[in-house]
Formats: C-alpha cells, structure tokens, sequence
C-alpha cells in the first residue's frame, strides 16, 4: 500500500482551497465618486431635475476582469458574504460596465441623476466567464459638486 507524502497531500489540498476561493472572491472596490450638477450635454440643468446631482463613480482595475457591475442601492445583497438572496435587485439596480470604459484611466460609471444624501453601490467582476461575489458596499454621501471617497454610516 502507498501512502502520499504530507509534502504533496498539503499540495493537493492547498490547491482545491486556493481554487474554489478565487471562484467565490470579493472583488476590492475601494472608490471614488465625482459629483456634478445634473445637466444636459449641452451645459443646461435639467429642468425639473435640478436637486439631483450625477455620480462618476471609479474603482481600480480588476486583473483579469471581462466586464464589471455595479449595484446602486440593491438591498438584496448579503453584506457579510455579498452573495444574493435571490429576490433581485429589489430597490435598485444593477449596471452592466465594459472593461475598456474608464475615467481618467480607471475604470467607471457615469451615472446622471442620482439623489443627493448616501448611495450605497456594490461591485462585481467576470473573469473566466462567471460572476464574483458582490463586494462590499461603498457609500458616498452625494450633497454637492466634488470628489468623495467612502463615508460610514
């Protein structure tokens, strides 16, 4: 009977812990938000729209990643683990972002007319075709023109 070494069962079991993890990882998404007046192409407030503010909202690059998402006030993600409950974006909604779609060379969402006050966003990447885990929420307190980072609740 042959027995495998330690050396080369701690191998084994190192490398099936390593790959199922890099399946179910968060993805890091420390941001950024750039807040403008809401206004139209041509420089004009929206009319009727004048107390929403729009968000470009940045984040490093993800090694490897085919396409993001964010999640701009989803409810329906389990903050501790960022998988869903199954109910949807309930309350929210999730934005398809291409890689190549960047802001001063970071990836971004340029997202117009969002409310002032705190927004809560949520990213996820696609690499080798599947979906991360949501990562944990980001919250930008949205109240005037200006670059803001992460604000706790």
């Amino acid at each position: 009977m042959v027995f495998p070494r330690p050396a080369s069962l701690l191998a084994a079991l190192l490398a099936a812990s390593s790959s199922s993890a890099a399946a179910g990882d968060r993805p890091p998404f420390v941001g950024t938000a750039r807040v403008k007046q809401h206004r139209h192409r041509t420089g004009d407030l929206v009319e009727g729209e004048e107390h929403l503010l729009k968000a470009i909202i940045k984040w490093d690059h993800v090694p490897g990643a085919e396409e993001y998402e964010l999640c701009h006030e989803c409810d329906h993600i389990d903050e501790t683990t960022g998988e869903e409950d199954g109910a949807g974006p309930v309350g929210g909604e999730a934005y398809p972002v291409e890689v190549g779609h960047t802001c001063g060379g970071l990836p971004c969402n340029v997202m117009p007319g969002i409310p002032q006050g705190h927004n809560k966003f949520h990213l996820r990447v696609k690499k080798g075709g599947e979906w991360s885990l949501w990562s944990e929420y980001q919250n930008f307190d949205v109240k005037e023109s200006g670059t803001f980072g992460h604000t706790e609740l």
